[in-house]
């Protein structure tokens, strides 16, 4: 992987957004999330990069300013850090990703307007993954 600033902030941002997001997830929810955001950036309805989907607004809850997760950033010695860096990673090395076609996901206990069960493609741990 090129050590580029550019690429460098696409993968800590999407580290940052994995944990987050799913730092109590499976290892493999965290990977469905990355994967998730992947396809997102493969799509033409979503901006190009890493960067852009993430900060999109209203798209990840934990990047929004009133998410108490929004001020939140992971000790070094964070085990669950190093397999968010390790599932960015990942994500950055097979996208576009095989291992979902998932655009969208929320945690289980949520109905958020755009929710279509029809097209749910995962479901891990406390999340629904869907291919809208």
């Amino acid at each position: 992987m090129s050590d580029t600033p550019v690429v460098l902030l696409n993968r800590f941002l999407l580290a940052l957004c994995i944990w987050r997001e799913a730092r109590g997830e499976t290892p493999r929810g965290r990977r469905l999330v990355g994967a998730t955001i992947a396809n997102r950036v493969a799509d033409p309805r979503w901006p190009k990069d890493y960067v852009g989907v993430i900060l999109q607004p209203l798209q990840f809850s934990s990047f929004n300013a009133n998410d108490p997760n929004a001020g939140q950033f992971p000790r070094v010695d964070d085990p669950a850090w190093t397999d968010c860096v390790a599932a960015a990673d990942e994500t950055f090395e097979d996208a576009p990703n095989p291992l979902t076609t998932a655009n969208h996901y929320h945690v289980i206990g949520l109905s958020p307007a755009w929710r279509d069960d029809s097209k749910i493609v995962a479901t891990e741990q406390h999340h629904v993954f869907y291919h809208l």
